[in-house]
């Protein structure tokens, strides 16, 4: 696979991961049930896809699968306690942590211009906690945790990229999904039985078109594209994903997440754009020199 077509993949997934908080807030049911049987959907929608010699087991996968987990309850969780738009820009603190484990851990190059990008956008994350926190604590915190769960998620996905995507995104959805099943039926506020005909299709369509579709094209990307990069360019989720919900639901984001949207916004086109100015002032400068070569000397 190209590096490009890999970049493609991780924006593919990026949009399709966007539409969680219009599907949240317009099915209405508890965060940790919509987290259970939205991951029990998504493995459902894969395992005829399944093969005998595509399964394999790694230690890493304990790891994946804890994060993997963990981020799905929090971060669904964290939409019903504060806005579609915190929740998912606080997730994206994840890039932080893939960076520093795409360093430290995955021993992959460092990327100087990742790392611009990457403060910028934190600086972003940071105006987001600042103006909602004493509204939104709760909520505020579990994006954050869901941020480091998800950092965790796509590093492990690097590491295992010579396996195969589909059992990968099987394996995490349906450990997710069984993990907290006990607790959603034992529980009688969460139970299933209280969601309408509507609702479940709706969360069939969550696990599959916005869980597993992407979490394959995101595993597939990550085959060729490093930690770093894949962690700037899936905060393309983040922009579109308020966006979205504004439309569908009319939810509001605040001033402060607007602003700090902005500055993630303007983080990511730093990332992309700064190589073509680059490159551009390099030709120039080059072209200026071979210029004042060929002038005849007075």
């Amino acid at each position: 696979m190209t590096l490009n077509r890999g970049r493609l993949y991780v924006v593919a997934a990026a949009a399709l991961w966007s539409l969680s908080g219009v599907l949240a807030k317009t099915i209405e049911l508890p965060g940790p049930t919509m987290a259970c049987l939205r991951a029990l959907f998504a493995a459902a929608v894969l395992l005829p896809l399944l093969r005998p010699r595509l399964i394999s087991i790694r230690p890493a996968m304990l790891g994946m699968v804890v994060c993997f987990t963990t981020m799905n309850v929090c971060y669904v969780t964290a939409i019903t306690k504060t806005t579609a738009a915190n929740a998912i820009f606080l997730q994206y603190t994840a890039p932080a942590w893939m960076f520093l484990a795409s360093v430290l851990w995955l021993r992959e190059p460092f990327d100087r211009r990742s790392l611009q990008s990457l403060a910028l956008s934190m600086m972003g994350v940071a105006v987001i906690v600042a103006g909602n926190w004493s509204g939104a604590s709760v909520g505020i915190v579990l994006g954050l945790v869901a941020g480091l769960a998800f950092g965790g998620v796509a590093v492990f996905l690097r590491l295992l990229r010579e396996e195969n995507s589909v059992w990968l995104t099987v394996l995490n959805h349906s450990v997710a999904g069984l993990v907290l099943l006990p607790f959603v039926l034992s529980q009688t506020e969460l139970h299933p039985r209280h969601a309408t005909s509507t609702q479940l299709a709706a969360l069939a369509i969550f696990g599959a078109v916005q869980m597993a579709l992407p979490y394959i094209l995101f595993s597939r990307g990550l085959s060729v594209v490093s930690a770093q990069e894949a962690g700037v360019v899936a905060l393309l989720e983040p922009t579109l994903n308020p966006l979205l919900t504004y439309l569908a639901v009319g939810e509001v984001p605040t001033a402060s997440t607007l602003a700090g949207g902005a500055i993630i916004l303007a983080a990511v086109a730093w990332r992309y754009l700064r190589p073509g100015l680059d490159r551009a002032t390099a030709t120039e400068t080059e072209s200026g020199g071979r210029v004042a070569a060929n002038e005849p000397s007075g």
